[in-house]
């Protein structure tokens, strides 16, 4: 009877021990698996674009490590937030393990679905035996865009010449942009540069292009500004009246100074032509057109290149007869070869032209616009300094000086004593 009772006791131990050992085993491995995911942390956070743009797509990369020395088993992670779509959902909703000293990345494709602020969404990491782990996400929307402005323009286009437009491109966002495209555009617009590539914008970083625009009529120019917020394509554009007129900086020829001399039937036109534009003319040369025609010695007279407010002399001889004025014709070119003409009417001032054989004659001539003839006569000179007749002056000078030493000395005052004391007076 003893050895029965020691037997049961000894069987009612045994089960109070298997039973107690079966309830504290899931608790030691439950303490083991929340202790191996305490050693799971985030450790690198990336968001691209830094910050959105209205109806942006973008990513959220998260990087996990594993310090721990034992796998932490996970079972799925995801982005956490209303106000974030996220556009591969359920991409992780699997994962698996961790292994001690391992690191794992999630990508997420989100898009806001508000407007401008500073959001947080969660970053969710549901372990399998051990709880969870939640990240907070820093994502900024801000809807600024890329500035575009006007530096440098005229005010009216010379029609058929190319003309600088200057622009600027600015970044006022917190992060940069790239891929910087500018494109003109508008109807009769030709330019130089079909595009200009900026490239990539700082934040509150400037740079400035350059356009070369040719203008044949009124019209609108355009300048479409293209950029990208990471993958997401943006653009702005400017527009800006374009008046074809004369007030241009392309360069002006001005005819002064116009003096007219014939010797028998031939006819020497001479005076000064100006540059008075903004721009450089190149090969310039004068001549006349009909009536008149041009021959030796000077059919045609080359300047050569005429920069802004310079001047030269000219001079072109040629046969006229009954005609009252003679079209003296200046070609010139600009700095890309184009031809330009001007035509100016010089007035014979309805004087006949005496007939071959005749005697020589000099008449005063005028550009239409400047108005009357140079005096004629010993002082009939023009603005050229080489046409100031230096030596009616110096005799002139000399003559008076002469005069007023004779003074000084008394000869004057003796010689008109003679002539009062003079015999029969």
């Amino acid at each position: 009877m003893k050895r029965m009772t020691k037997t049961f006791s000894a069987t009612i131990l045994c089960i109070i021990v298997i039973t107690v050992s079966c309830m504290l085993g899931p608790v030691t491995a439950a303490t083991s698996a929340e202790t191996a995911a305490s050693y799971v942390a985030v450790t690198k956070l990336t968001v691209e674009p830094e910050s959105f743009m209205s109806d942006d797509t973008g990513t959220i990369t998260v990087e996990i490590s594993n310090s721990g020395s034992v796998p932490v088993a996970i079972y799925r992670a995801e982005i956490l937030y209303e106000d974030v779509r996220v556009l591969n959902y359920q991409t992780y909703d699997s994962v698996g393990s961790i292994g001690p000293g391992n690191t794992m990345q999630f990508t997420f494709r989100v898009q806001p679905t508000k407007g401008d602020g500073m959001y947080f969404p969660m970053f969710y990491l549901d372990y399998t035996d051990a709880g969870s782990l939640r990240y907070p996400v820093p994502l900024d929307v801000d809807s600024t865009p890329v500035v575009v402005s006007i530096v440098d323009s005229p005010a009216s286009f010379s029609a058929g010449t190319k003309e600088q437009v200057i622009l600027s491109v600015s970044n006022p966002r917190k992060n940069a942009v790239n891929s910087v495209t500018i494109i003109p555009r508008g109807e009769g617009i030709e330019t130089t540069q079909s595009s200009i590539f900026v490239g990539t914008l700082e934040p509150d970083a400037e740079k400035k292009a350059t356009f070369e625009i040719t203008a044949e009529k009124d019209t609108t120019l355009s300048f479409d500004v293209s950029y990208r917020n990471g993958n997401n394509q943006h653009r702005v554009s400017l527009a800006i009246p374009v008046i074809v007129g004369d007030g241009g900086t392309a360069a002006e020829m001005v005819v002064n100074n116009v003096e007219i001399v014939q010797s028998g039937s031939t006819v020497t036109l001479s005076g000064d032509i100006t540059n008075a534009g903004l721009r450089d003319a190149k090969s310039v040369k004068v001549t006349v057109g009909d009536p008149a025609k041009p021959v030796d010695p000077n059919p045609v007279y080359v300047i050569g290149a005429l920069e802004p407010d310079d001047f030269s002399s000219f001079e072109v001889t040629c046969m006229v007869q009954g005609a009252s004025s003679v079209p003296l014709i200046i070609q010139y070119r600009d700095t890309d070869g184009k031809v330009f003409e001007k035509r100016v009417d010089i007035s014979l001032r309805n004087a006949a032209l005496p007939s071959s054989g005749s005697a020589g004659s000099s008449l005063q001539g005028m550009q239409g616009g400047n108005p009357g003839g140079r005096p004629g006569g010993m002082f009939g000179f023009g603005n050229g300094i080489s046409k100031v007749p230096f030596t009616e002056i110096i005799i002139i000078i000399v003559a008076c000086l002469a005069v007023a030493v004779a003074w000084r000395k008394g000869y004057l005052a003796k010689a008109a004593d003679k002539i009062r004391n003079r015999p029969g007076r």
